[in-house]
């Protein structure tokens, strides 16, 4: 049986953030829309549904603003702007590194998440790049989105498509492990006690000398945040060496990912003995602060190599941040 196609949005977004899309239910009988949505959405308010359809928030499968009367149709589509809820401070710079009329990468800092999710909608990559497009006057900068993933938590080389022209061939290449990725990460020069490491220490090749081959199973158990190394075949491959040793007894690390599982390179090296630094997940000591803006976690994707979507070029993309350890 055919998949029903998603109704594609008849509203262009506001501030970078795209409207809600509501299914009104067919098991449902209410009078009017506004009915439905004081029951459906917190805080159940009538008032407080009375102004999302005075500011022009609700509108119909035609892409027109419905008013407050506006009679409840089961199985129809409605979209919604609902009032967003304030959000923490984040860095926010976005320097781009390549830009033409398909494609765009910027360099991504830590703590800022490529997309709406969770408690963070107006600070994402996505909303800041498609709010600039709209006050650019662009409307195709509602087009903009990332054709690979990059965590919240690590900064650097970011793609995304601008065009649909763009996104699926890009998003092929991923898929099938032809873009070209290389990240840098700070840990300790000397393997330390961490959850999931190996029983014997594992001894670091340093360049220019070949890379060491980490290879494991990782699985993801449902409603926990951590990704675990468990016994099985392998479906996650990590090449890793020492790039330069900083002062004291950390070292600057390179790490080149042939498989794409969430959290692999933390993984894999919490695995060797040498958690990534401010890890809040994968540390020795995992605390609040590890993690945060203030104290990023010491990752950065620093290159990514693919195949211009259009003309097949090869392109070459370089972050231009630098990994800095805490102040003690």
């Amino acid at each position: 049986m055919a998949r029903r196609s998603r109704p594609v949005c008849p509203v262009p977004p506001r501030a970078g953030v795209s409207p809600t899309r509501i299914r009104l239910p067919n098991d449902e009988h209410h009078d009017t829309v506004a009915a439905y949505l004081t029951h459906r959405f917190p805080p159940h308010d009538v008032e407080h549904t009375a102004a999302l359809f005075a500011r022009g928030a609700v509108f119909g499968p035609d892409g027109e603003p419905l008013g407050a009367d506006a009679s409840y149709r089961p199985g129809e589509h409605v979209w919604v702007f609902r009032p967003l809820p304030s959000e923490p401070p984040l860095p926010t710079d976005l320097p781009v590194l390549y830009e033409d009329e398909h494609v765009l990468a910027v360099d991504k800092p830590h703590g800022l998440a490529v997309t709406p999710r969770g408690g963070f909608v107006r600070q994402t990559v996505v909303t800041l790049l498609r709010a600039q497009g709209e006050r650019d006057g662009d409307p195709a900068a509602a087009l903009i989105s990332p054709v690979h993933r990059l965590d919240r938590l690590t900064a650097g080389v970011l793609l995304l498509a601008k065009t649909r022209e763009a996104r699926g061939p890009l998003q092929r290449q991923f898929e099938a492990r032809e873009a070209r990725k290389v990240y840098e990460l700070l840990a300790p020069l000397r393997p330390q006690p961490a959850e999931g490491m190996s029983k014997d220490p594992v001894a670091m090749p340093a360049a220019p000398d070949p890379p060491l081959r980490v290879r494991s199973r990782l699985v993801k158990p449902e409603g926990s945040l951590r990704v675990l190394s468990v016994p099985g075949a392998a479906n996650s491959v990590t090449e890793v060496r020492l790039l330069v040793a900083r002062d004291g007894d950390l070292g600057l690390y390179e790490a080149r990912p042939l498989t794409g599982r969430t959290h692999q390179i933390r993984v894999h090296l919490a695995g060797l003995g040498r958690p990534i630094l401010s890890d809040p997940l994968y540390g020795p000591a995992p605390t609040d602060v590890a993690g945060t803006p203030e104290v990023p976690l010491a990752l950065l994707a620093r290159q990514l190599r693919v195949r211009h979507p259009v003309t097949g070029a090869p392109l070459t993309l370089r972050s231009r941040r630098r990994l800095e350890a805490p102040d003690p």
